[in-house]
């Protein structure tokens, strides 16, 4: 009797392991009908001009070049102190760079924070919100990042943690700022 029971655990267990694998594997799946599956853009640390700096990483696992247009940041609940000029919160930065398949190049974001905070003297913090925007082929896409809690000194990250408490929307431009406007009755 006790083995019969140990043996319907023991199935029991594993069929709600497996189960749960399947699951998990389902809903981390690339969807497929997204053509830009395979670059996965993402924020993170690297080692650029002899220290650690906070980072766009452009990771392309797709079997085509991307170029990558531009990074789109806004800045919310800023907390700083002695800055030197008013605080944008919005900056763009461009990145306009080939990112080959099965590479991953980093982008330092530590300059375009510190201006969007208002050039901060000593500490401060706030939550980066962001959206990349780049091309594969003729195909323009955007994909919105991750939020992010920052804990910054100048230009150096002291610490950076994903916000999962709700972020105040913001609405990143419609185009690019490299896109020229038609002037109307003017070709």
């Amino acid at each position: 009797m006790i083995i019969m029971r140990a043996t319907f655990l023991l199935v029991f267990a594993t069929a709600l392991g497996y189960t749960a694998l399947r699951y998990w594997r389902r809903r981390n799946a690339p969807d497929p009908t997204d053509r830009s599956a395979g670059f996965r853009p993402r924020i993170g640390f690297t080692r650029l001009d002899g220290m650690e700096s906070l980072s766009l990483l452009l990771a392309n696992g797709s079997k085509k070049n991307v170029w990558a247009e531009e990074i789109e940041i806004f800045l919310s609940g800023l907390s700083a102190e002695e800055q030197t000029s008013k605080p944008s919160f919005h900056e763009i930065q461009k990145i306009r760079q080939m990112v080959i398949p099965g590479d991953t190049s980093p982008i330092s974001l530590s300059e375009v924070i510190y201006k969007a905070a208002g050039d901060p003297q000593r500490k401060y913090s706030c939550v980066l919100s962001s959206v990349v925007r780049f091309r594969i082929g003729e195909d323009r896409f955007e994909k919105k990042m991750e939020n992010y809690r920052l804990q910054m000194l100048g230009l150096t990250a002291s610490g950076i943690h994903r916000e999962r408490k709700p972020v105040p929307p913001f609405q990143p431009l419609d185009k690019s700022h490299d896109v020229p406007a038609v002037v109307a009755g003017l070709k």
